[in-house]
């Protein structure tokens, strides 16, 4: 049951965007199978099926996973899997602006995206462990408006989305993953992560441009310390650990001034769509907490300080 309407300005009539209620559903099936060909080579192979009633698309995806142990500690991993997702529902059906009664996207298909990821892991000691990946996705049947440079890729939250859709448009991602541990001992751990990438897509109009989300880069440290306390076998726990994240900026349109003023509202530069991009962005996160273990209960009071440093995070623009 589904009921959206959108007035373009303070004062104009509603219009219907979605208005619909009926019944689908969206079907899974999978299947997996584990070979462990020896002790050190294991083989993971999967099928995956999806089917949406509403019109009948349908998509089998074949998954694949190969890990290689080849030493005690240290192991070399291979993986690809097709993948793909539906979209929200209201975009199924958006209304045609001209007559209001067509679903002008009822018939839109999966976006899929073909995955490959390599990589490698290794036990530094009983309390470390290294770990990278590369990866490449590439993405196909993503929903464009022919044309422009729009693409669902880069969508965040549009419920009044009303234009006619079809699946031409492309993405690819890749990059590289890097994750340190350190775990639990003599009372601290700690971990790093750190993620260098790269996200394209191409819209409508066939031209390849950056995502909204191609921060290119991500940082994250966490730093963690533990105390056994107490007067009876120290069996309650203080902790205390913070997070640090330097990530760089998305993506976003450059605003078309003139066309803005005319209408009194935001009108992006759609022709160099996402070419600008948001400083890079550093935020801090302190917890300090206090666990009380008792035969058969346990509390826990806890302080956390979430974005210390207040950074201001950009919610778009407006007139």
């Amino acid at each position: 049951d589904l009921s959206l309407k959108n007035s373009s300005h303070i004062g104009n009539p509603l219009q219907v965007v979605v208005g619909e209620n009926g019944f689908s559903t969206l079907l899974s099936a999978y299947s997996n199978s584990t070979l462990n060909f020896s002790e050190k080579l294991t083989m993971n192979i999967g099928l995956n099926g999806q089917l949406i009633t509403l019109n009948n698309h349908y998509t089998i995806e074949p998954r694949l996973a190969v890990k290689y142990l080849f030493a005690p500690t240290q192991s070399f991993s291979f993986a690809y899997g097709l993948h793909s997702r539906m979209e929200r529902l209201n975009y199924y059906f958006a209304k045609n602006s001209l007559d209001g009664n067509e679903a002008m996207n009822k018939d839109l298909d999966f976006t899929k995206s073909h995955h490959l990821v390599v990589g490698y892991e290794a036990g530094i000691s009983e309390f470390i462990h290294f770990k990278i990946e590369a990866y490449f996705q590439q993405l196909f049947n993503v929903p464009v408006i022919k044309d422009s440079s729009f693409s669902l890729i880069n969508v965040q939250n549009d419920w009044f989305f009303h234009d006619k859709l079809q699946n031409t448009g492309k993405g690819k991602n890749y990059g590289v993953d890097i994750t340190f541990d350190k775990y639990l001992s003599q009372g601290y751990y700690s971990m790093f992560t750190a993620s260098f990438f790269s996200s394209k897509y191409k819209g409508g109009d066939n031209i390849w441009r950056d995502t909204r989300y191609n921060r290119n880069f991500a940082l994250n440290f966490l730093l963690g310390k533990e105390w056994q306390v107490g007067h009876n076998n120290k069996q309650n726990i203080l902790s205390l650990n913070i997070r640090l994240s330097y990530q760089g900026g998305d993506h976003y349109s450059p605003i078309n001034q003139t066309a803005s003023f005319a209408a009194q509202e935001a009108i992006f530069d759609e022709k160099n769509a996402f070419s600008k991009q948001f400083s890079p962005a550093f935020t801090t996160h302190f917890t300090a907490s206090y666990k009380i273990n008792k035969r058969r209960t346990a509390h826990e009071i806890a302080l956390k300080i979430i974005n210390a440093t207040m950074y201001q995070e950009f919610s778009g623009f407006q007139y």
